[in-house]
């Protein structure tokens, strides 16, 4: 039986369940999202779980309370003043001695802050690689460190300690009080969620997109959460939960008539403190041998992250259809030539380069031969998959029926062509799902823009489907339940084989009206 954590009576969590875990807290202020935050520190404190937490407010000098804890950088609560110099020498202190670490960035320059982080978040990640034990990083405010449409330095590498720290034993808690600001990529990674009230109507998507509810159900769920409830996702588990009250002292508290006294702190070994001294003393110019180092350590980071992308493209290109990738070596892949090949395959299936389609079109019938095209040496071999057709027999149905199928297409085809396309190509790939990034790929949109405008009327319509798998929101077509449900009022009159014709006619109009404009 592992360890528990005693985060809620709602809530049976182990220490185990966290390892390694990319977990997000989400609510706006006053919704009981730092007490949150502050209950799972204190339950990791209380397992001497080895931990640091970047505060950009000064909330959690208050865990001295109960608890050894360091307090670095420049603020209220702070036992000793530092910059960047020295923020390797912390982070090798608090990984090798397991010496919890509070960072506080409220007195620190907006550069000064950015230098400090980089400096210390490198250094934890590179330690990590080389021990190899569990170790969590909380940061406060994330949405000012990993912004959702920006590129820094400083966002890649929070990033990386989030979604691919747990080889490394890195897990990562990011909390922030704008859902929508926080990267994507990051919270949907999240493996666990705290989610707490929020009110924006941008805020409010994101967890429309997290929570498997309709969007009306999930407003009315969250606008009713009080302070200190919040909804807990982790895979399949969703539950209301109420989060305990901390246990320590709350410095990030809402200021009000009652006084409030400061309790006495612990304090950590003065040996630390002291080899903390002696590293800021002592921080002279590095040798030529380090800066070697640290050139090294960078260009494999950089051959890491280019052997990713390599894995990447050809986990897309395997999975949609791909049947052979030759990457010569030593170089790697042109990204912009495979993103051409994607866009070429989905506006021309079955077309060589340089030719144009000849669309071949019935009333009745929509079969589409295609040729694949042989491939170049070093260039990737598509196999076109099968369009949908109809049947050769032109189809007969009863007016009423034809005037409904109509009545849908002519519904359909009032969408933003984004959305069209997004249910042409899910309902012309039946019945297999597709992630969001996979769609992307195929109808040549970018990732941030389905996310932030996802194809709503035809999931309420009930012509798509979602749901969450690895943490990744998948689609999948709903054709056959939906002509179920559209046509069922025609039987008895509609036979079985009827109701097939119907949904294979229907998925063939779907299909071309992706086509248009």
């Amino acid at each position: 039986m592992g360890i528990p954590l005693s985060i809620s009576s709602d809530l049976d969590l182990e220490l185990e369940d966290i390892i390694g875990q990319c977990v997000a807290i989400l609510g706006i202020r006053g919704s009981g999202k730092s007490n949150t935050a502050g209950v799972i520190f204190e339950e990791l404190l209380r397992s001497n779980y080895p931990l640091s937490i970047i505060d950009i407010d000064g909330e959690y000098f208050g865990l001295k309370e109960k608890y050894e804890v360091l307090v670095v950088g420049r603020g209220e609560g702070v036992e000793i003043e530092v910059d960047e110099t020295c923020a390797e020498e912390i982070a090798q202190i608090s990984m090798e001695k397991n010496v919890p670490v509070v960072v506080d960035l409220s007195g620190f320059l907006s550069d000064e802050r950015t230098a400090f982080l980089q400096e210390y978040l490198s250094a934890l990640w590179n330690l990590a690689g080389k021990l190899r034990h569990p170790y969590i990083i909380g940061i406060e405010e994330a949405h000012e460190f990993i912004p959702q449409g920006v590129k820094t330095e400083l966002k890649e590498l929070i990033a990386r300690v989030a979604l691919r720290g747990r080889k490394r034993g890195l897990g990562a808690i990011v909390i922030s009080q704008r859902s929508a600001k926080v990267d994507k990529d990051v919270l949907s990674q999240a493996g666990m969620l705290f989610l707490h009230r929020v009110v924006h109507e941008v805020d409010m998507r994101v967890y429309s997109e997290l929570l498997p509810w309709r969007k009306a159900e999930t407003k009315e769920i969250i606008t009713a959460l009080s302070t200190g409830e919040c909804v807990y996702l982790n895979g399949d588990n969703v539950i209301p939960i109420y989060v305990r009250e901390r246990e320590t002292f709350h410095a990030g508290f809402t200021p009000s008539l009652e006084v409030v006294v400061t309790p006495e702190l612990k304090q950590v070994s003065q040996a630390i403190i002291e080899a903390i001294e002696h590293a800021k003393q002592g921080k002279g110019k590095k040798t030529r041998i380090d800066q070697l180092e640290e050139a090294l350590a960078h260009l494999e980071s950089e051959a890491m992250k280019k052997d990713e992308t390599i894995a990447r493209l050809e986990g897309i290109a395997r999975t949609l259809g791909y049947i052979k990738v030759e990457v010569p070596q030593p170089s790697y892949p042109d990204v912009q030539n495979i993103s051409k090949a994607i866009v070429h395959s989905v506006e021309h299936p079955g077309v060589a380069s340089g030719r144009s389609p000849a669309p071949s079109r019935a009333v009745g019938t929509m079969a589409k031969k295609m040729v694949p095209p042989a491939a170049p040496v070093g260039v990737i071999d598509i196999e076109p998959s099968t369009a949908p057709t109809e049947p050769d027999d032109p189809i007969v149905l009863p007016d009423a029926v034809i005037r409904h199928i109509e009545r849908i297409a002519k519904r359909v085809s009032r969408k933003s062509i984004l959305h069209r396309r997004i249910l042409s190509f899910v309902v012309g790939h039946a019945p297999l799902a597709y992630s969001v990034d996979q769609i992307a790929a195929w109808t040549n949109c970018a990732r941030g823009v389905i996310d932030n405008d996802p194809p709503r009327d035809f999931l309420e319509m009930g012509l798509l489907a979602r749901e969450r798998r690895s943490g990744k929101m998948h689609y999948h077509s709903n054709l056959k339940e939906y002509v179920a449900r559209e046509f069922g009022p025609f039987q008895p009159d509609l036979g079985i084989s009827d109701l097939h014709r119907i949904m294979r006619h229907l998925q063939a109009r779907l299909v071309l009206l992706g086509e248009e404009q």
